[in-house]
């Protein structure tokens, strides 16, 4: 687990560096804005979308790489965070407080069950229960 946590790490840095180029990009696009106002525009985009998205995606870390699970996790979660949002704003729930509480949910959900599968407690790498083996292994 903690081989797990190290790549995490590693995979942060690395979108770290994703977040700098989006300020860049960003500031080129809206360059009459203050860079404090971009930036803050921009660590919004990727708090409500980018980071859930890619938490969301770590079940596939073996099968895709870092870019293409980010942009993909982020469009799901776009999707996912859009459709929460409007039951919880049924149910009651301010939009005030859903950007807050729904990034961290889906990305703390997503994180447990990561780690959770990746100690094999809840399922294997290859996505087969426990005590179930794959079809093209000889028993």
């Amino acid at each position: 687990m903690r081989h797990k946590i190290s790549e995490l790490a590693d995979e942060l840095k690395t979108i770290a560096i994703f977040f700098v180029a989006a300020v860049i990009v960003m500031k080129i696009a809206y360059y009459r804005e203050n860079l404090p106002e971009v930036i803050r525009a921009t660590a919004s985009i990727f708090w409500l979308f980018a980071l859930p998205g890619y938490a969301m995606t770590l079940y596939w870390k073996g099968r895709l790489g870092l870019i293409e699970r980010l942009a993909a996790g982020t469009v799901a979660a776009l999707a996912i965070s859009s459709i929460a949002s409007y039951y919880l704003g049924i149910s009651g729930l301010k939009i005030q407080n859903q950007t807050i509480i729904l990034p961290a949910a889906i990305t703390a959900v997503s994180l447990f069950f990561y780690l959770k599968s990746s100690a094999g407690n809840l399922f294997s790498e290859k996505g087969l229960s426990k005590n179930e083996k794959p079809k093209n292994e000889k028993q």
